[in-house]
Parts: C-alpha cells; sequence; structure tokens
C-alpha cells in the first residue's frame, strides 16, 4: 500500500459556546490549509460541529457532520460525543487500511509529515514527540521534544497520534480507537498494551497554536503561554527557519494571527 489513506477527525467548538466563533473558523482554515499543503491526496477530514463553518473548502474529502446542540450527561463534554460521533461515522464511511488520527481545529501540520506517514506505514501507528508550542499572537516558538530535557509533544499536545486501523475487516475497529482516544498522555502506553507499539515521528512536525482566545486549555484554567514565554526560540534566525519549514509567513501587523499558512 503506497499511499494509505490518513483520516483526521476535528471536533469544532459551536457558535453558540464560542468567543469569537469568527476566529476559530479563520484558525480551522490555516489547520485544513496546512494539510493542503502538504502534497499528499489521499486523505480526508471528518468535521463535526454545531454548525457548518461559512468558508469550508468544498472538497469531497472533507466530511461534515452537524450535530445539534448537545444535551449531555453528567460527565460527558461536546468535544467527547463530537469525537464519539466521528469515530462512528469514520468507520461505516471508509473501507481499507488507515491511519486514524485526532486533529485539534487550531494546530498546523508539517508539510511533510503525511508523506512520512505513508512511506514509512509501518503498520501500527505513530506519535509525533517533536514540534513547537506557538503563541498565535506574536509568532514565538517553544521547541517541545527536542532535547534531552524537552518534554515531548504528545504530553502537551492531543494533535499527536496516528492510529492504524483495517477498516471493513479489523474486529471492532472503532471501539480500538475509542479506547485510544481517551486522552493523549495515555496515547503511548496505552497502544503498547494493545500490542500497537507508537513508532516516534523523527523530526518535528506539528504546532500547537496558543493565546488565540478559544483554547480548551484555558477553558479549564490551564493557560499555556507561560510555557511559550519560558522555552521561546531567542535567535530570530531560528525562528524564521522554523516558520519555513512549516510554510508559515509572518502577516503584516498582527491582526488575524502573527502568521499564515502559505505552503513551502
Amino acid at each position: 500500500m503506497d499511499q494509505p489513506l490518513i483520516i483526521w477527525m476535528v471536533p469544532l467548538i459551536g457558535p453558540a459556546v464560542s468567543h469569537d466563533w469568527a476566529k476559530a473558523c479563520a484558525l480551522l482554515d490555516q489547520t485544513l490549509g496546512s494539510i493542503r499543503a502538504a502534497g499528499y491526496d489521499n486523505w480526508a477530514v471528518v468535521l463535526c460541529c454545531q454548525q457548518r463553518p461559512p468558508t469550508l473548502p468544498d472538497d469531497p474529502r472533507i466530511h461534515f457532520l452537524q450535530v445539534p446542540e448537545l444535551a449531555l450527561s453528567k460527565g460527558i463534554s461536546d468535544h467527547s460525543e463530537k469525537v464519539r460521533r466521528m469515530t462512528d461515522y469514520v468507520v461505516k464511511a471508509f473501507q481499507g487500511p488507515a491511519y486514524v488520527s485526532h486533529l485539534d481545529a487550531d494546530d498546523l501540520m508539517h508539510p511533510d509529515l503525511p508523506g512520512w506517514i505513508a512511506r514509512d506505514n509501518n503498520g501500527r501507528g505513530y506519535i509525533v514527540a517533536q514540534g513547537y508550542m506557538m503563541d498565535w499572537r506574536s509568532g514565538r516558538l517553544a521547541p517541545l521534544g527536542q532535547g534531552p530535557q524537552s518534554q515531548p509533544f504528545w504530553k502537551q499536545c492531543g494533535s499527536c497520534g496516528y492510529f492504524a486501523v483495517d477498516l471493513g475487516r479489523q474486529r471492532w475497529p472503532g471501539l480500538y480507537l475509542r479506547l485510544i482516544g481517551k486522552g493523549h498522555k495515555s496515547y503511548m502506553a496505552r497502544a503498547a498494551r494493545l500490542g500497537r507499539p507508537l513508532d516516534p515521528v523523527p523530526f518535528p512536525a506539528m504546532i500547537y497554536l496558543v493565546n488565540h482566545g478559544d483554547s480548551v486549555q484555558v477553558r479549564k484554567g490551564n493557560d499555556k503561554l507561560p510555557t511559550v514565554e519560558e522555552l521561546a526560540l531567542t535567535d530570530p534566525a531560528d525562528e524564521a527557519r522554523a516558520h519555513a519549514e512549516f510554510g508559515l509567513r509572518r502577516r503584516d501587523g498582527a491582526q488575524g494571527g502573527a502568521v499564515e499558512v502559505i505552503g513551502r
């Protein structure tokens, strides 16, 4: 299988809950832009939200699941219910071997990541161990997992796991994906216990955007901005190289965020 299907499941915050839904949609545009800039064609995005984003690209590879305002039981979050619905959809809508990933609607992908996974294709899965945390307002970057004392990317950000499934043939693929999806900090240990250890991606492969005002972590009282301020790159040349690697360009002024995805 030269070009395995790569599926990203993307839960998007709804307009009734978002502080600024136009901004949330603009962040999603950048996330999808980083996928489309990768140059790997055999992919699908399953996006779940209460309302269709107005600028969602007209691309048959993007599947939109609209859900009503969810009346949730205690202990069940809007996010987890969307993930459950997307998992069920993936199991029914796709066939054959695939790598399935949970992708937050405000994170950016390295353009080489999908192609690297497809070429290596270990049949078990992958974990993003190296990446960056980025201040959306300033563009400053804090390396993660890029040194012996640096906390791995997967401990900070949920956009980090790629899990191999054979849809239509594997027994209970939805159960497997739901088991894996219960918290990114348990991805490595849980996959190993299930006999499918995840291999690390050997380069900085994702950017975790923070300080844009609609982060789930901020809602939980876990502000990530101090981490960026503490660990940020200090050499402008290093920062510029990292931006270029991810196909990013600085905007004129900070409105709409400090950088935009243009591809390489």
